[in-house]
């Protein structure tokens, strides 16, 4: 089952491509799902405990990870759609065109390509700013927060490493849907069937 990128390995069937498809498909869900909740976690917290009443709005960063979070619930709906793929691909009169699948699985990959683009360009503007708060500070001096509480003054308080966490666990998200929309890519692209459909 494990060897897809053999190039001399027979064409796939559609039933290869059905198991594929669903032990793929549950895979992603769970793994996207699991690496979703903090940042989904985060975000959430964010938007509840901006002022609204201070007159300080949303800036571009917490619009880009609401964005990032919006695409990442799609891929893992993505995912459970291509548990729904397996299902019609083992019902020869319900079986979708070859295409179909095709476009299918491009959607899923391009979704999580985003996702990997954006939840990268806004990790690396939180640390940028985390660096050049940093480097803001005299050589070897120290910073010291009173009773281990980070106040304004903190440089690296607990709130910017839970960030980065839900940066690094957006990232991972996207980077798993790549790779199980590669895989299925790979599966159909071995059906050795000229026209478009799987027989």
């Amino acid at each position: 089952m494990f060897n897809f990128l053999n190039p001399q390995a027979s064409g796939s069937t559609p039933e290869q491509i059905a198991r594929w498809c669903r032990q793929l498909g549950w895979l992603g869900l769970v793994l996207q799902a699991l690496l979703g909740f903090i940042p989904l976690l985060v975000v959430v917290m964010r938007v509840l405990s901006v002022p609204q009443w201070q007159g300080r709005g949303f800036g571009l960063g917490l619009w880009l990870a609401i964005l990032c979070l919006a695409i990442l619930l799609f891929s893992i709906y993505w995912c459970f759609r291509y548990t729904r793929l397996a299902a019609r691909l083992e019902q020869p009169e319900r079986r979708p065109l070859k295409s179909t699948v095709k476009q299918t699985l491009k959607l899923g990959l391009l979704s999580n390509l985003l996702i990997l683009i954006i939840g990268t360009a806004i990790a690396l503007w939180r640390v940028s700013m985390l660096t050049l708060q940093m480097l803001s500070v005299p050589q070897g001096a120290t910073v010291i927060a009173p009773n281990q509480v980070a106040g304004p003054g903190a440089l690296v308080t607990p709130s910017n490493m839970i960030a980065i966490h839900a940066m690094l666990s957006t990232i991972a998200a996207g980077l798993v849907g790549v790779i199980i929309a590669l895989l299925l890519i790979v599966q159909v692209g071995r059906h050795r069937v000229a026209q478009d459909s799987f027989s």
